[in-house]
């Protein structure tokens, strides 16, 4: 009898054990599923929201959006969206494969200053996950991932981000001859782009 009692009594406690372990797991990796899953929604979000940006400033003659209005046309939590406007890519830096990131203003473009084109950058999310005032669901993870049983792990993800590039809408040809000269502008342009670029590879 003191056999079988102790042998019970060892796999009750082993059978607690594993359940206690199995149900830590589980908790984990809902969290983990659910805040990727989450991501991957407002990764979408701010797909929309960079052209809706870039689109918008192209319309309002250079005034670039705001990050409230993004909040509330794309995203159900606010405060946690920015707009970072960037140098924007023309024809030479697209065929030469060149990416300009610079948070500068654009000197070329259709005619001039607030004409575009435009490229906005928008990122949701926290610039940190080690912040005591992170909303749901960032408020559920941070840097260092602790799993049950496991050696600890790092988790970077915080934010996602889409850009989208515009051209000017808000000034338009209204004449063959405004038609003409834009034309002849833009390849002058663009002329003097290549021209540039081919001088720097000798």
């Amino acid at each position: 009898m003191k056999i079988s009692s102790s042998l019970h009594q060892r796999t009750s406690g082993q059978v607690l054990a594993e359940a206690c372990i199995g149900l830590s797991l589980m908790v984990f990796a809902w969290i983990v599923i659910s805040y990727s899953l989450y991501l991957a929604n407002y990764q979408i979000r701010t797909e929309m929201a960079a052209r809706y940006a870039a689109w918008y400033q192209g319309n309002s003659s250079g005034t670039a959006a705001t990050a409230a209005q993004l909040d509330q046309y794309f995203f159900f939590q606010a405060n946690l969206s920015t707009v970072i406007p960037q140098q924007p890519d023309d024809i030479v830096d697209a065929l030469a494969g060149l990416n300009n990131t610079n948070s500068t203003s654009y000197s070329g473009g259709d005619g001039g200053s607030g004409n575009g084109p435009f490229k906005v950058e928008v990122t949701f999310g926290p610039s940190s996950l080690n912040s005591t005032t992170n909303p749901f669901p960032f408020s559920l993870v941070s840097s260092d991932l602790h799993v049950p049983f496991m050696p600890a792990s790092t988790f970077s993800i915080s934010s996602v981000n889409s850009t989208c590039q515009w051209d000017g809408d808000s000034d338009t040809w209204s004449s063959w001859k405004s038609a003409g000269d834009g034309i002849w502008d833009a390849i002058k342009n663009e002329a003097g782009s290549a021209g540039s670029f081919f001088a720097s590879l000798f």
